[in-house]
């Protein structure tokens, strides 16, 4: 070999390895700074066609080759791989192999042309070959599917190529000229000035970032920027940016990452965890849900001896076990087990895997672990319920029964004291079959017999059944309906209680009840015999007038001419006077006569007044005087009038007896009415007597007890009573002089509670 190839082979050699270790290096660079496919092979463009400036088209065109494998295998997905599956990647690769060998022949053709001949090409033929590379150059640049723009320092987009213009929906002409910030968002803008700013401010240096673009139609456009600040030939900087469209990426990401979102708010929302598990490595991974489930930091890599020593150590051998089982057979598990927290408090968590084989054929288990801790202690509560429920029902003196479609018994809790029969007794009947007044009450039964069939609930049916020695017991009962999923009637559930004592009860105190009014009857009988003297006076006094009035009209009709004035004058007192001794009468009759009580709005002034004329005889022969402090205006109480006559009737023939041996002082009787501030209306009877010792303050009001020498301690009894039923309260007491004073207090009348 002649020494000037020996010598040009060599300068071959020196400028391919150069060239490869500058392709490694942006290679690198472009891989571990994830600048994109595009941008990667821009930069291998420009190296490339520095290459073809030192007069080597073969080390281009190798170099070419190489940077075409690199691309490959370290920027198109996927990535360490030669394989391109991306059909874009394709269409970026395909130009830049076209523009690397189009720009290295057109420099090795110019260099060639150079040489050849001393002669210079005319200036025609010059400008026709610039026309025609600057031709060529522009075809690489409008139709590269990669979109470029040249900015100037203020922002102006000098130069865009077709294919970025129509990425964004505009021509070319429409940008060039306008301010790049135009196609980005707002609030992105202050970021891409300062970029830009970071460009002019660091010239040839490339910068890399990833950005939102906005289309002409409103859209979004993700992209990754390549961008470098170079000189002009008039000393001017303009600003390369080569824009990489990752759209597609980033709504895959942007998805991804909303996936896991959505994953672990519902694992947080489920407290349910997932893990992988490497059984030939012991490699775990958790997610964010299983790491607070075991109360462990994020930071730290969980492996099986924390694992072991967080579970329980009553289950740490169960689970050796089925992990063991499931890894040897390499089968899915499920299972249960505790955990101990750092507190010392215990959390159940149930674990499910699934077996599977990754790509090397190993086997890894693939799960999701629970805290099934509310789970497990809400089916304690239930346990414990159930028992507590249990427990209330066998020794309740209720007990509860149901029945199936036809409304006979089905079931009956066991209690010795059920419906006074055993379970087994009534166990196949109805209700009508148990209950002996059935025939005695047929609608009660008939209407519930129809609610039954209306599959309707009832409540506190009442009906009278047997004891097993045949004594009669009283039963309430109350039903509801239950069906199954599918809304088919499948009978009643219910409960049963003994009334028997509260019936009887009941019974006994209407029995007192009626006592009570006919011993407040006799009562009355006997203290209208003792009024007898003041009732006839009561009713002599009006006919005494009739006669002297009935006397003094015969002689005004005697008269010539009669004096037909003064007898009509004379008549009309006999009819006031007849009036009055009627309405003696008919008070006395009230008081003798045996009523229902009658609850009635009453003026307690006038009731007061017709008591004190009944005993106005009474007070005259005792020398008894009466001074009535009645409040002119009092609301209406809610009685019966009868009955609270004769509590004051009582109370002051009491006054008149207590003041019978009083000679040194008047024998006065004051009574007293109005209201007090607690929404009652008082009554007060106050005498002037021998006053109420203080043991006899306590004891007065009991039954058979008297002070009297003749009588028989129930009058102050009844008149408890009677105001008692009345809502009210009747209190004696001794006044500070003497005598003693008996206060009646009654509820005031409520219109709307009547």
């Amino acid at each position: 070999m002649k020494p000037g190839q020996i010598a040009k082979t060599w300068k071959f050699a020196a400028q391919f390895v150069f060239g490869c270790a500058v392709l490694a290096l942006v290679t690198t660079a472009g891989f571990f700074l994830q600048i994109g496919l595009a941008a990667t092979a821009f930069c291998y463009l420009v190296v490339i066609l520095l290459f073809a400036l030192t007069d080597s088209f073969l080390a281009s065109g190798l170099l070419t080759l190489l940077a075409v494998a690199a691309l490959a295998y370290f920027s198109a997905p996927p990535l360490l791989d030669f394989r391109i599956s991306d059909p874009q990647d394709r269409l970026v690769i395909a130009p830049f192999i076209l523009a690397c060998l189009i720009g290295s022949g057109l420099i090795q053709q110019a260099r060639s042309e150079r040489r050849v001949g001393p002669a210079k090409p005319s200036r025609e033929s010059s400008d026709v070959g610039l026309r025609e590379a600057v031709k060529q150059w522009q075809q690489v640049f409008e139709h590269n599917p990669v979109m470029y723009f040249m900015v100037d320092p203020a922002g102006t987009v000098v130069n865009v190529n077709t294919f970025g213009a129509a990425q964004l929906g505009y021509t070319a002409a429409e940008l060039i000229g306008q301010s790049v910030l135009g196609v980005f968002f707002e609030e992105d803008r202050d970021f891409v000035a300062h970029c830009v700013a970071l460009c002019l401010e660091t010239v040839g240096q490339s910068h890399t970032w990833e950005i939102r673009k906005v289309r002409k139609d409103g859209s979004v456009l993700w992209v990754r920027e390549n961008a470098k600040a170079m000189p002009q030939g008039d000393g001017k900087q303009i600003v390369l940016v080569a824009c990489e469209n990752i759209t597609e990426r980033k709504e895959a990401e942007n998805a991804l990452r909303q996936s896991e979102a959505y994953l672990a708010q519902a694992q947080e929302l489920s407290h349910t965890g997932s893990f992988g598990w490497k059984a030939a490595t012991g490699e775990i991974t958790w997610s964010k849900e299983t790491y607070r489930i075991f109360q462990c930091d994020e930071a730290e890599k969980p492996t099986i001896p924390f694992m072991l020593q967080r579970i329980h150590p009553d289950d740490r051998l169960a689970v050796q076990r089925t992990t063991g089982r499931a890894m040897r057979d390499g089968r899915d598990y499920d299972h249960e087990y505790r955990l101990v927290m750092p507190d010392g408090a215990v959390k159940y968590v149930r674990a499910v895997a699934r077996a599977t084989r990754d790509a090397n054929g190993g086997l890894e288990f693939v799960g999701s672990v629970s805290d099934v801790t509310p789970a497990k202690e809400a089916e304690r509560q239930l346990r414990e319920s159930e028992q507590r429920f249990r427990d209330h029902a066998e020794t309740a003196s209720d007990w509860f029964w149901e029945t199936g479609p036809d409304h006979r018994v089905t079931r009956v809790s066991e209690h010795r004291e059920t419906a006074g029969m055993a379970p087994s007794g009534v166990v196949g009947l109805t209700r009508w079959d148990i209950a002996p007044d059935a025939a005695l009450q047929p609608e009660k039964w008939q209407q519930h017999r129809a609610a039954l069939d209306a599959h309707a609930p009832f409540r506190d049916l009442v009906y009278r059944s047997r004891e097993r020695d045949g004594q009669p017991i009283y039963v309430r009962t109350s039903g509801k309906p239950f069906f199954d999923a599918n809304g088919n009637f499948l009978g009643y559930r219910g409960v049963c209680t003994d009334v028997t004592a509260t019936i009887r009860a009941n019974q006994a105190e209407e029995a007192l009840r009626k006592a009570q009014i006919e011993l407040a009857h006799v009562t009355r009988v006997t203290m209208l015999g003792e009024l007898t003297a003041s009732i006839a006076h009561e009713l002599n006094q009006p006919l005494a007038a009739v006669m002297a009035n009935a006397d003094a009209c015969i002689g005004w009709l005697q008269r010539s001419p009669p004096d037909l004035k003064g007898a009509r004058r004379s008549v009309e007192w006999i009819i006031e006077d007849g009036n009055r001794a009627s309405e003696v009468i008919r008070h006395v009759r009230a008081l003798a006569k045996r009523t229902d009580v009658e609850m009635v709005p009453l003026d307690l002034n006038r009731v007061i007044r017709e008591a004190v004329a009944l005993v106005q005889r009474e007070m005259a022969t005792h020398a008894v005087s009466v001074r009535m402090e009645l409040r002119s205006v009092l609301p209406n109480v809610f009685g019966d009038r009868i009955q609270l006559q004769q509590v004051l009737i009582n109370l002051i023939m009491n006054g008149i007896e207590a003041m019978e041996g009083v000679t040194d002082r008047p024998r006065e009787l004051v009574i007293c009415s109005g209201p007090d501030n607690n929404g009652s209306v008082l009554l007060s009877v106050t005498d002037r007597g021998v006053g109420i010792s203080a043991d006899a303050i306590d004891r007065m009001f009991t039954p058979f007890f008297t002070t009297k020498s003749s009588g028989l301690g129930m009058g102050l009894s009844i008149c408890r009573s009677i105001v008692e039923a009345h809502g009210g309260r009747l209190s004696a007491s001794s006044n500070e002089g003497r005598g003693a004073t008996f206060q009646i207090a009654l509820p005031l009348y409520q219109e709307n509670a009547s």
